[in-house]
């Protein structure tokens, strides 16, 4: 297999994949899809909005031609953003199996302009498509998309597991942490309301500062990225593991529900139906819908130590029961690819 993605560590979306494929028995190649054009400014800004540019078209035709050196049983992309369907259509027609794996929502209405252009135009030249929402199994149906399956958010034990034994504690280096990115939804307020109430809030990820000057946030401004075992650390040491939902994406449900989970924290989540059918709340996980909830359920967080470790257990255990890795992800794939018998 030909993986092509970013290949990025700082977020790092591949490697658990790679791993995991390669776990498999699948032996993996890898293509990184970023470019660097040479123009400057608000030009720079347009080539990577519309994947278009000198280096777009250099990264599509180095992958053509590792795909003639390697004759590969089948290219897997994750968020193929930046392929054209005429790239896309000359893999098939070598017999390559090609599938993706995509974590946005390419028919969202308030997505960025032009952004997933191009994966839309080339989506019927894909054998399969694996997608992260199960809302969009019919959009791509309707797109013309030959097959298509939900492959639902999941976590990688690789990255994100229990440091060691967790019992009850009283070392939490804050009552809520929330670690992604700034969107114009009601992170902000939910946040703000927090810390409002005299609680202590960690805020991690992209886009803060400037939504968080006229806040109680601003405070912790200037805010920075956690990634790898930072990540781990923070959320694993809070009594609130916040999650909040992309509104960009439409999004219902999310890995970092399942990571929060993983590496022994108490999830404080959004209430979504699909997030009510993964964790049990009171049970396994807290959930809530409005910032008056979110205030009652970390008062009862800090009230009520050992009712925390109760649920938190029980999510753990919940998590470790289903098929929640990006192993059992990987394998649906792989039994697509394999069930063609391309070469």
């Amino acid at each position: 297999m030909i993986y092509v993605g970013t290949l990025a560590t700082t977020p790092d979306r591949d490697s658990g994949w790679i791993d995991a494929f390669r776990d498999l028995g699948v032996e993996v190649l890898t293509h990184s899809s970023e470019t660097a054009d040479s123009p400057r400014g608000l030009l720079s800004k347009v080539f990577r909005r519309l994947h278009v540019g000198r280096a777009n078209r250099s990264m599509q035709r180095e992958l053509l031609e590792l795909a003639d050196r390697e004759r590969p049983d089948g290219v897997h992309f994750r968020l193929p953003v930046e392929f054209d369907r005429g790239t896309i259509a000359r893999l098939g027609e070598r017999g390559i199996a090609l599938t993706e794996y995509y974590n946005d929502d390419a028919f969202s209405k308030i997505a960025p302009f032009g952004f997933h252009w191009k994966f839309r135009r080339a989506l019927d030249r894909y054998d399969g498509h694996f997608v992260f929402r199960a809302h969009n199994v019919d959009d791509y149906s309707r797109a013309g998309a030959a097959h298509v399956e939900h492959c639902p958010p999941a976590y990688d034990p690789r990255r994100h597991s229990l440091p060691g034994p967790v019992s009850e504690r009283a070392d939490f280096i804050a009552d809520a942490a929330f670690i992604g990115h700034w969107e114009n939804d009601w992170r902000v307020d939910c946040l703000d309301a927090l810390v409002r109430n005299s609680f202590s809030v960690i805020l991690k990820g992209g886009g803060w500062d400037p939504a968080i000057s006229k806040s109680a946030l601003h405070a912790l401004a200037p805010i920075t990225h956690a990634f790898g075992e930072e990540y781990n650390r923070i959320y694993s040491s809070v009594l609130a593991g916040l999650c909040f939902f992309s509104k960009i994406n439409n999004d219902t449900w999310t890995r970092r529900a399942l990571e929060i989970v993983a590496v022994g924290g108490l999830l404080v989540c959004e209430r979504t139906p699909e997030a009510l059918s993964r964790f049990k709340d009171r049970e396994e996980a807290y959930f809530f819908s409005s910032t008056r909830e979110l205030i009652e359920v970390v008062k009862e967080l800090k009230a009520d130590p050992a009712k925390r470790e109760q649920v938190r257990a029980a999510g753990y255990r919940r998590l470790l029961a289903e098929p929640n890795t990006i192993d059992a992800r990987a394998s649906q794939i792989l039994r697509f690819v394999m069930a063609l018998g391309r070469r």
